[in-house]
């Protein structure tokens, strides 16, 4: 059984980023047609100047304060990367990216799956959906292996590891670790219960 995930982020470290979100859809053309209504959404938004499809799946939209300088403002021999890379402060960009989730092979266990994003890279940050204690175990793991201020680190572990049990979203940021994690609900003729 396939579930599709559509995650909505502010690309990197910008302003915003601990505020992703993500939304489950049981098939691919739900999560597409909401695609193309944040599209629309976007159109009519005078802050919005770029609105970029890498692929089908992804989706990049470039925010600016300073819109009405847009066009002056990006130089014939500067790409539109470089140019939010030297605006910083005005400028957002927003990526929405549906990832597809095979959960077939779920079990009928009380834990759930999560879904892991990497923030600092905008993508899905591993390649399989961890139950609940094996996303612990690599969290902490990493946070141990990566931090280099123990307090803060601890401090966050167990802030997210209290977000795993307890609640939908976990994030943790750490140095230059920053994930957040969502629970991939469970389909709704499932015999199994939430953790």
């Amino acid at each position: 059984m396939k579930q599709y995930a559509v995650i909505h982020a502010v690309a990197g470290l910008f302003e915003g980023y601990s505020d992703t979100t993500c939304e489950f859809f049981p098939d691919k053309g739900l999560a597409k047609k909401h695609l193309k209504q944040i599209i629309k959404t976007y159109q009519g938004d005078e802050m919005c100047v770029s609105i970029e499809q890498p692929d089908v799946d992804s989706l990049d939209i470039t925010l600016t304060r300073e819109y009405d300088d847009y066009k002056a403002c990006v130089p014939s021999d500067m790409t539109h990367d470089d140019w939010v890379a030297e605006n910083m402060d005005d400028v957002s960009v927003e990526v929405f990216r549906v990832i597809e989730l095979d959960m077939s092979n779920r079990s009928g266990s009380t834990e759930s799956c999560w879904l892991t994003w990497n923030q600092l890279e905008a993508d899905q940050a591993w390649d399989y959906t961890p139950l609940c204690m094996s996303l612990v175990a690599r969290v902490s793991s990493d946070v141990t292996d990566s931090t280099s201020d123990a307090v803060d680190g601890l401090e966050q572990l167990t802030e997210f590891i209290s977000a795993v049990y307890y609640r939908n979203h976990a994030f943790i940021d750490v140095d230059d670790y920053s994930m957040h994690a969502f629970r991939i609900p469970k389909p709704k003729n499932s015999d199994s219960h939430d953790a």
